[in-house]
């Protein structure tokens, strides 16, 4: 068996083994009645632990971005996730960028039409990508190359096009290179928040580290603003912002009221 046939066949075989694994031994996540995409961290191949997978998930979920910049491709495991959670959302677009396109195997159905893959180099195309998206980034995930040297150019490339309130989302960041360069970073621009290790389920070895997702935040919390713009998508008027309401709560009133 050539080389190349042999490796077709391993990675065919441990793909069947994850969809086994991961399938038919979690089928609820695959309930067709879910209102929620969330199964869909277990549908392909990647290389993040489940924690890893389930919490860029929810930070997606969350954060509600709307341009969101992937470094770092590969099979289009995360890119499937993130769009998927963008499009609970009802919002989103994200590119991503990879020198290297061919392995990328997630179907546009898959994808909800809110992604856009380009071939190229970090951080020389990031420029590219935003203008692809239209306006500054609220959102990126980083998990290209996992050595200090690419993850502080990943990172310094990214800065300018930062909007106020982005989160930047790093991966392996148990790697001490990493560590070094996401700190270095954070200390030479005041702006920037480190909101430390958002998953803890490290895989350590004699030759490698890996997993472990960082978060960073450009800027302050705009709370009046996020607290406004709820209210806007419940289709209901914000309320004034005085300590007339500090205190309110319909189940704390009833409860009050009752006794």
């Amino acid at each position: 068996m050539g080389l190349g046939l042999r490796t077709k066949f391993y990675r065919a075989r441990n793909e069947i083994s994850f969809i086994v694994r991961n399938t038919i031994g979690r089928p609820r996540l695959y309930d067709l009645q879910s209102p929620e995409r969330i199964g869909c961290v277990y549908r392909h191949p990647t290389d993040m632990c489940e924690t890893d997978r389930l919490m860029i998930y929810a930070l997606v979920r969350g954060l509600r971005p709307k341009f969101a910049l992937e470094i770092g491709v590969r099979w289009g495991g995360s890119a499937r996730i993130i769009t998927n959670a963008m499009q609970e959302n009802g919002i989103g677009f994200l590119v991503g960028i990879d020198p290297i396109t061919k392995n990328f195997r997630v179907g546009n159905s898959e994808l909800h039409g809110r992604y856009k893959l380009l071939q190229g180099r970090s951080p020389e195309a990031i420029p590219d990508a935003v203008r692809c998206l239209g306006g500054q980034l609220d959102f990126v995930f980083i998990d290209a190359l996992h050595i200090y040297d690419a993850v502080l150019s990943d990172f310094m490339g990214i800065l300018t096009h930062l909007a106020l309130g982005a989160h930047v989302l790093l991966h392996d960041t148990y790697h001490q290179g990493i560590d070094a360069a996401i700190r270095k970073v954070v200390a030479e621009n005041s702006d920037l928040v480190d909101c430390g290790f958002v998953t803890r389920n490290a895989v350590i070895n004699a030759s490698d580290v890996g997993q472990g997702l960082r978060l960073v935040r450009k800027g302050p919390v705009e709370s009046e603003k996020m607290i406004s713009e709820a209210y806007e998508r419940n289709d209901l008027a914000p309320p004034p912002f005085t300590k007339d309401v500090w205190n309110y709560d319909t189940y704390y009133t009833r409860v009050m009221t009752d006794h």
